[in-house]
């Protein structure tokens, strides 16, 4: 009869440490690590890789305080569903969402900030740090459906901003004092690198990530199997990518936000829309100097 009862205790406490595993400061915790609450939930299908998610998003710092909400860019805040940038990454909580519904996560501030925003921590937030990211998803969109939202919306609203007003906005947005180094070009290092710039001719094997103000990702060098090599002034890339570069040293960490006259203009290209602006997030990590022959 004892050893029953002290099975049976035994049990009682595995479970609740299981349970109080699950739960932390009312969070539930996936596998991976990711905090979230779902507050409500509509049951509708489950985001999925691929798919435009069209949300309200507030992040916040460990003190409450705001630090950023999506609808400074009115209610055209979108981003593309990709794999999680990190083990716990916050893309694994918006694939637990469906059409209405509102949850909120919590991330480390660290791992966001250097695998989900590509850039070093603002001094404003202590490194350890968490965020919390209060979103509620309003729709999910294919491509084709996204394209055919920000055209009808441009056609129905005479007043839209324009890039340069869309452009301030982001900036303002992701508290980046910058000004442009040109016209419709910001130019933004994150890491300064070290040794000499590379000149027009040399070989660069750089990371690049190419995104809209919104954040959906268009192309990456992890595409295409990981970093890549480009002859500077070969050709084939836009101008004010490959300045960029020049501007850089090995090591290097920058960001350069472009207006759509100096991305890929009316016409756009592959999925970039017509008249978008452009931000690459970009990473200097070889020089191969041309040859003198």
């Amino acid at each position: 009869m004892k050893n029953k009862f002290t099975y049976y205790f035994t049990f009682i406490i595995i479970i609740g440490l299981y349970l109080s595993s699950c739960k932390k400061d009312g969070y539930s915790v996936t596998e991976t690590g990711l905090r979230y609450h779902i507050y409500d939930s509509k049951k509708q299908e489950s985001a999925k890789l691929g798919d435009i998610l069209k949300m309200h998003l507030i992040y916040k710092n460990s003190k409450d305080s705001i630090l950023y909400d999506s609808k400074i860019l009115g209610d055209s805040f979108l981003i593309e569903l990709t794999k999680p940038s990190f083990k716990g990454g916050l893309e694994e909580g918006f694939a637990m969402m469906g059409e209405g519904d509102s949850a909120s996560f919590l991330v480390s501030a660290d791992s966001v900030f250097d695998k989900l925003f590509h850039q070093t921590l603002p001094s404003y937030i202590q490194k350890g740090d968490i965020l919390r990211f209060d979103v509620r998803l309003n729709k999910i969109m294919s491509r084709e459906e996204m394209n055919a939202f920000l055209k009808q919306k441009a056609n129905l609203n005479s007043n839209i901003k324009t890039e340069n007003d869309l452009i301030h906005d982001y900036l303002t947005s992701n508290k980046l004092e910058v000004s442009p180094i040109k016209d419709g070009v910001y130019y933004i290092p994150f890491v300064a690198g070290k040794g000499n710039q590379p000149k027009s001719g040399d070989e660069v094997t750089i990371k690049y990530l190419a995104r809209s103000l919104n954040g959906i990702a268009y192309d990456a060098s992890d595409k295409n199997g990981g970093p890549i090599k480009i002859i500077l002034g070969k050709g084939g890339y836009l101008p004010s990518f490959i300045d960029a570069i020049l501007a850089m040293k090995k090591g290097g960490v920058s960001r350069v936000v472009l207006s759509s006259q100096n991305a890929y203009g009316a016409a756009g290209f592959g999925p970039v829309p017509p008249n978008s602006p452009l931000v690459f997030d970009l990473e200097l990590m070889e020089i191969k100097p041309k040859s003198p022959l």
